[in-house]
């Protein structure tokens, strides 16, 4: 693959914004650009790391960027606008689906494994909706830790939505604000979670790719699925009587149309990089 800083940051920023939102994966998107084996290989080892930390340090950086920008304005739509949001949310989330079966790259018909693997992503989101409460979660040090190795978790392994799971413990305006007013006290356990998240679980999910990637694959279009049947059932438990349908197909029509036009952009840097 070709090395190009350029495309490395547009991906990084885009999935960055996109890992901020409820419901999307910044993981899957890392895996429509093209970028996310090479960089589950180069963070599981300090020897491949550091062949490759141009790479990593480009692409960390403008995840992060795309990030902050995007929770800016997060918490003013979703205040605003929340159902119309969350059906938007969805439909970015069901864009992605085709993208991960085309790089999973497999011809035959899914076996045992790949479906077991399957129910078993898909299960554990619909579990994470089901078990939400109404209690947030104090915003303690080690609660801003789990914060931190969740975005990372959710970095790692595709499909994974760090937002989603944040709304379900009740953490996630949490997060918003840390970032959107850069509260550096906050923000500073979420790294330290986030750093260690990574250092424990990159080289496990890089060694599932290598030599079990058909139950990875199956496992990261479970949890694509399942991340985007919760937030459109959570959608739909948002509306209220006739005046919400407008909204509501507003929010899936913007939704298709951005997804598919990210989807466009990935397959162009795929085709830019392959070259």
């Amino acid at each position: 693959m070709k090395d190009d800083p350029a495309s490395t940051a547009l991906a990084g920023a885009v999935a960055g914004a996109i890992s901020a939102l409820p419901g999307a994966s910044g993981a899957t998107m890392l895996v429509v650009f093209g970028q996310y084996e090479r960089l589950m290989k180069a963070l599981s080892g300090v020897r491949r790391l550091a062949k490759d930390v141009r790479f990593v340090a480009i692409l960390g950086i403008a995840v992060v960027v795309g990030m902050v920008a995007c929770s800016f304005c997060l918490d003013f739509v979703i205040e605003r606008w929340r159902m119309p949001a969350l059906f938007f949310f969805s439909m970015l989330v069901l864009c992605q689906i085709p993208d991960v079966k085309a790089i999973e790259g497999r011809s035959e018909p899914a076996g045992a494994a790949w479906w077991g693997a399957f129910v078993a992503g898909f299960v554990a989101m619909v579990a994470i909706f089901v078990a939400r409460g109404e209690s947030a979660v104090d915003p303690s040090i080690p609660a801003l830790v789990l914060v931190g190795a969740i975005f990372a978790l959710a970095k790692i392994l595709p499909g994974v939505s760090g937002s989603t799971i944040l709304v379900a413990l009740g953490l996630y305006d949490m997060f918003l604000d840390a970032v959107a007013d850069l509260n550096f006290g906050h923000l500073a356990p979420i790294l330290l979670g986030a750093v260690a998240a990574v250092l424990l679980f990159a080289r496990v999910m890089s060694s599932c790719l290598e030599n079990h990637r058909t139950g990875a694959f199956g496992l990261i279009m479970g949890l694509t699925v399942g991340s985007m049947v919760t937030v459109f059932a959570e959608a739909c438990l948002s509306m209220s009587g006739a005046g919400s349908l407008l909204p509501a197909a507003a929010g899936i029509v913007l939704g298709l149309a951005f997804g598919y036009a990210l989807r466009l952009l990935a397959r162009k840097i795929r085709e830019k990089d392959e070259n």
